[in-house]
């Protein structure tokens, strides 16, 4: 398009209105924060290891085992002794909707019971596993 000025002379000039694009802006805006939910996680009190990376939340229920300082295994708030970890985690994946387990234990807690609660839960059937901490 050509436009031309008061004086004849060739303008290229134009005005576009972002009026209606800031609409939409705060038009979503709106919307993401109205959809959001916020959901409490309701566990027991933990000193998480921290790490760099930023972590998700998990929304779908998963099986989340939590180990204490002392050692202790906990499914929920029920605490489960150590040879009948197995067959709580497969009662408890039976009806979870996604057959993942998170295990989320005290950054005093040994290593080896970590590792004893991994390998319940791969033997149990689990088919995803993440390990929980806190980021910094």
């Amino acid at each position: 398009m050509n436009f031309r000025d008061e004086n004849g002379r060739k303008s290229t000039r134009v005005l576009i209105d972002i009026s209606p694009l800031i609409d939409v802006v705060f038009i979503l805006l709106l919307f993401f924060a109205v959809s959001t939910t916020f959901k409490e996680e309701v566990g027991l009190p933990l000193t998480l290891p921290t790490s760099k990376v930023k972590t998700t939340k998990v929304k779908q229920k998963n099986v989340t085992i939590y180990i204490t300082r002392d050692g202790a295994y906990y499914i929920g708030k029920k605490e489960v002794k150590e040879n009948l970890l197995v067959e709580e985690i497969k009662k408890e994946l039976e009806v979870s909707e996604k057959k993942e387990v998170v295990i989320k234990a005290d950054k005093g807690a040994k290593y080896e019971r970590v590792y004893k609660a991994m390998d319940a839960s791969r033997q149990a059937g689990a088919k995803g596993l993440m390990v929980a901490g806190s980021a910094k």
